[in-house]
């Protein structure tokens, strides 16, 4: 048996080239070898014209914006209208938002499951959209069968029964939500710094889906007032993009919206807020959280305001890129955070701005330091031409997602139109934002930022982060509950019910 195996061998070793053999030998090259040895160049740069909507109007008032696009037969429909959150009564929050979900609950000529099952045979796409002022209902069908989705999708708009039966499912519903985001430290630190900033009175302090208090309290009757003080033809417009012309809309929409009648609702009423007598550290205990959330802000600037552009591009320096001052600091140089970042939430009125994030529980302290160390920084007004260029190239480069779709586009515009915006604001928002200088970022810096005097609200574990967040001296440390509650008011609240 071992004379037949060292046979075997030495007859394997014969028939093989000698190993220097094999390693001259030279590998046979692709077809595409030599392009591949120089990395693809990057295209010439691609240019987007933002489309201007042509305005029409219906005979009753409601103004229509078209944007026509042939490449698919689709159109998608919005209606809008300018009353949110903002119009919410006391002790009411998310009565906006619940009344936009029950609409399509049932009418009097349809139930929900009727509802549904039409807007499917036909392929339509149905949707609402609850903002902090102003509301949205739209719809994607195909060209084909937008008349008969129209007379669906305007009965649903128009004629909401708010069934009792329906108002106590979709309540069940709030609800279940509400209790997951009571469990989401980031969304908790988003609402309690805007209970801090916003308080008791105004509507924007609380949740736009409301709170567990607020949706048990809303009634029918609550519903039916809000829709019928607020869905009206001056009160609302309808976007249209997609693959229709003018001529073919207009009796549409006429069939469907021309018989809507209404009066104007009341304006909803003016709301100050009055700034905190001094800074205040809200704590929201989250024991044995790994992560803590930081959330840090002040009442911003609307969406008209005039050094609006300024502001966007100072904030896109400051914490609105992942190439931003804070994201640098934060997550690259210190590693504490796999992300931060900072925002303005534009309404006609001035809403909240933000510089948030989650950070390492065990350094929250010092990545709160560092928070107010890049605030300041960017107070200061310096700025380099580097980060100007990439902040304005930045904010164009991201306009064109918001046209990605017919129903994106007509959202766009819808968007605009409740900010008071004019009909070309993105046909000329790359011009405006090209023509932000570094003084104009300095002065919108030195004026709109105010980092002494900002809130901060820290979720997290409490008996590992107050000393250490008390030692910065940033100010007095206050503990909330995940609704802003005070805890010790909480207690109270809660004893005085037993």
């Amino acid at each position: 048996m071992k004379k037949i195996l060292v046979a075997a061998l030495l007859s394997a070793c014969a028939t093989n080239p000698p190993r220097q053999e094999v390693a001259e030998a030279k590998p046979q090259g692709t077809p595409d070898a030599d392009y591949r040895q120089e990395a693809p160049r990057p295209g010439a740069p691609v240019e987007f014209k933002a489309p201007v909507p042509r305005q029409l109007k219906l005979q009753n008032g409601p103004p229509v914006y078209l944007v026509e696009r042939h490449e698919v037969p689709l159109v998608s429909v919005v209606l809008a209208v300018r009353s949110g959150a903002d119009t919410e009564p006391r002790g009411k929050a998310g009565l906006a938002s619940l009344a936009l979900d029950l609409l399509d609950e049932g009418t009097p000529t349809r139930d929900a499951a009727a509802i549904a099952r039409e807007f499917e045979d036909l392929a339509a796409r149905y949707r609402t959209q609850a903002d902090a002022d102003a509301s949205g209902v739209g719809v994607t069908a195909l060209a084909g069968t937008l008349d008969k989705v129209l007379e669906i999708f305007s009965d649903v708009i128009l004629h909401p029964v708010f069934r009792n039966a329906d108002v106590e499912r979709v309540r069940v519903e709030r609800l279940g939500a509400i209790a997951q985001t009571l469990d989401d430290p980031a969304a908790v630190g988003q609402h309690v710094l805007s209970r801090v900033l916003f308080g008791e009175q105004h509507p924007w302090a609380f949740p736009a889906e409301g709170t567990v208090d607020s949706v048990k309290s809303i009634t029918r009757k609550d519903l039916v007032a809000w829709h019928e003080a607020h869905f009206h033809p001056a009160n609302a417009a309808l976007f249209v993009v997609g693959d229709i012309e003018e001529a073919a809309l207009m009796p549409l929409l006429e069939r469907s919206f021309g018989a809507w009648k209404g009066s104007r609702p009341p304006a909803p009423p003016v709301r100050k807020t009055a700034p905190a007598s001094e800074r205040i550290i809200y704590v929201v205990d989250k024991p044995d959280a790994p992560q803590s959330q930081i959330w840090i802000g002040e009442i911003g600037v609307s969406s008209i305001a005039a050094d609006i552009f300024p502001v966007r591009v100072m904030n896109n320096i400051l914490g609105g890129s992942f190439n931003s001052r804070l994201n640098g600091n934060l997550r690259t140089e210190h590693a504490y955070s796999y992300g931060v970042f900072s925002f303005f939430d534009t309404h006609r009125e001035a809403g909240p701005f933000a510089a948030a994030g989650g950070v390492v529980s065990d350094k929250t302290a010092e990545a709160l330091g560092e928070f107010i160390k890049e605030l300041r920084k960017m107070k200061s007004g310096e700025v380099s031409d580097a980060e100007l260029s990439d902040a304005r190239e930045s904010l164009i480069r991201a306009i064109p997602a918001l046209f990605s779709s017919d129903d994106a586009t007509a959202v766009a515009y819808a968007r605009a139109w409740a900010h008071d915006l004019p009909a070309d604001y993105y046909a000329t928002y790359q011009e405006r934002v090209q023509a932000v200088s570094k003084e104009d970022v300095a002065k919108a810096a030195r004026e709109r930022l105010h980092p002494e005097a900002m809130a901060i609200v820290v979720v997290g574990p409490r008996k590992d982060i107050e000393e250490k967040i008390a030692a910065l001296k940033l100010g007095k440390v206050e503990l909330r509950d995940a609704n802003g509650e005070a805890l010790e008011a909480a207690k109270a609240a809660a004893k005085a019910g037993k």
